[in-house]
């Protein structure tokens, strides 16, 4: 089995999301693709994010009738920080006979050598880099690899042009009360709405 891990805040999840996951899971041949909400992100600490349980299931409905794709509540439910190594090495004992791919943005490619036990990290898995907004797939590459060349056999490249979409720039609309349809899947919109995830700002 050819296993993707997906991991991130998805404070909300969005079709950018959803594109980048399809995309990897094509290119890569990746049997399935497991979206995971991060727990206590160590590089985030003391940013006000949403409840776990809930973006875990926001990011349920949004998967909803997609057969390779699937949600796991790991890091929601571990205790401490959420270090990728461990996530990594926790689905390498769990799935011996799997090949794991790590997929992440272009921005977190940048900081890859910075992230703790990388090399670990390369031993298990490929990494999968994605288009992000702000961040030129191209630049981070260059970025990387001047730091550690030897990353270029660990690492694979996938490139999704035209989709700027971030969370960040997600919740700003829905705070301005913008709309968000087309952006983020109905059902999602509307758990946000009925948990009053993302507060509005009067006029």
């Amino acid at each position: 089995m050819r296993l993707g891990i997906f991991g991130g805040t998805f404070d909300p999840v969005h079709i950018g999301h959803l594109v980048a996951a399809q995309v990897s899971l094509e290119q890569a041949g990746l049997d399935k693709v497991l979206f995971m909400p991060a727990g206590v992100n160590p590089l985030k600490v003391g940013r006000s994010i949403r409840e776990g349980k809930d973006r875990l299931a926001m990011v349920r409905l949004a998967i909803e009738g997609a057969p390779k794709f699937e949600a796991c509540d790991w890091e929601l439910t571990r205790p401490g920080p959420s270090f990728t190594v461990d996530t990594l090495e926790h689905f390498q004992q769990l799935y011996p006979q799997a090949e794991l791919f790590l997929i992440i943005g272009a921005d977190n490619l940048q900081i890859l050598p910075k992230w703790r036990a990388v090399d670990r990290i390369l031993e298990i898995a490929t990494i999968l880099a994605v288009t992000r907004p702000g961040f030129d797939l191209t630049t981070s590459a260059e970025t990387v690899l001047a730091l550690r060349t030897d990353l270029s056999d660990r690492v694979r490249y996938v490139d999704i042009p035209g989709l700027n979409i971030s969370s960040t720039w997600i919740r700003e609309r829905m705070l301005k009360n913008l709309s968000v349809e087309h952006l983020v899947p109905s059902k999602v919109i509307r758990y946000s709405k009925e948990n009053s995830l993302y507060e509005r700002i009067g006029d």
